[in-house]
């Protein structure tokens, strides 16, 4: 269930929706109620599987 980050074109409004499997791509601006949305790039955020976290240092030979 991956959450997706919007932009809304007529009122620059930012928000995120939350899709199902089988929900319609369909997004309207819950600001406005336009349609005219766009689908951002979002940041991704990985845990390794040490447990080290997204915010640990990188190992020695990475900056």
């Amino acid at each position: 269930m991956p959450i997706y980050e919007y932009q809304c074109g007529c009122c620059e409004c930012c928000f995120e929706k939350l899709m199902f499997a089988g929900d319609e791509e369909s997004v309207a601006c819950p600001s406005c109620g336009s349609d005219d949305v766009h689908r951002q790039m979002s940041c991704a955020s990985f845990i390794g599987s040490s447990g080290m976290g997204s915010c640990a240092k990188a190992p020695k030979g990475f900056s």
